[in-house]
């Protein structure tokens, strides 16, 4: 009998792209400055980020790039000029400077409190890390739920201080390749709709909730919603226009000026 061939899991094929898109952005950030960074390993793809580290081999010589992997040995493939030790456990790990650590559900606050401390972790569907993540002092946060065709999902948090490095984040998680079976859901989506992963996504969910924060807060300009949408859904800035646009045009939102280009200061409030 042939041996049975096992499947992929499509919730870590996603997670794994999301993460080495956005370390490779990271790396080219850290590589440029003189503080150097940390990057911490909990999981299972310690070689995918040394093919990472090793597209910037030429740069790594002279700057201070340390890989920390926790609760298992180092795998080979270190590029040279790459420091790389390991830890028993994530209470072993002190970082000062920057850091971006990919972390199980269950890790220690105090791992994030430092300066340019960065986090991607997994989390069972239903578990909000983002107040626990703000309060260790990572105020841009994004939580996105991973849905299989069977039901099954996992949430994919990801925490920053620094919207830049939210707004990067929101990139490339709209341009990972589409795994067969899986769909984005926000979590605060009460709908619970799911969207294919695209550069182009689907918006209604997004024109929901603008809609949602403009009945809430009143008028509001259009710079106003895009960073609303960059901090409190799944989708990236740019898409706020697109979904207002939609808005205006189906009757639901009013604008002012009433003609011309949709600006930042445009100012919305809802008919």
């Amino acid at each position: 009998m042939a041996e049975r061939v096992r499947r992929p899991d499509p919730h870590g094929s996603v997670e794994r792209d999301v993460l080495v898109r956005y370390l490779d952005a990271w790396t080219a950030t850290v590589l440029r400055s003189q503080r150097g960074g940390t990057y911490v390993e909990c999981g299972d793809f310690a070689a995918d980020a040394f093919r990472v580290f090793g597209e910037f081999a030429d740069r790594l010589p002279g700057h201070h790039l340390t890989a920390v992997v926790v609760g298992r040995a180092a795998p080979g493939g270190a590029p040279e000029g790459l420091a790389v030790r390991t830890a028993a456990g994530l209470e072993d790990v002190e970082v000062p400077g920057p850091m971006l650590a990919h972390l199980p559900d269950a890790w220690p606050s105090a791992l994030l409190r430092g300066k340019a401390h960065e986090v991607l972790l997994t989390a069972e569907p239903g578990t909000d890390a983002r107040e626990r993540l703000h309060a260790a002092g990572l105020g841009c946060a994004a939580a996105v739920d991973l849905v299989a065709e069977d039901g099954e999902a996992r949430t994919l948090v990801f925490a920053t201080a620094d919207q830049r490095h939210l707004a990067t984040f929101k990139t490339e998680l709209w341009a990972v390749d589409e795994f067969a079976g899986i769909r984005y859901r926000d979590p605060r989506d009460t709908d619970g709709t799911l969207v294919d992963i695209s550069l182009t996504p689907q918006l209604l969910p997004l024109r929901r909730a603008l809609l949602a924060e403009l009945a809430r807060r009143g008028p509001a300009t259009v710079a106003d919603l895009q960073r609303f949408t960059l901090l409190e859904t799944i989708y990236r800035a740019e898409d706020a226009v697109g979904a207002v646009t939609a808005a205006v045009a189906a009757g639901q939102v009013v604008r002012e000026p009433e003609k011309g280009r949709l600006g930042s200061r445009t100012v919305l409030s809802v008919r």
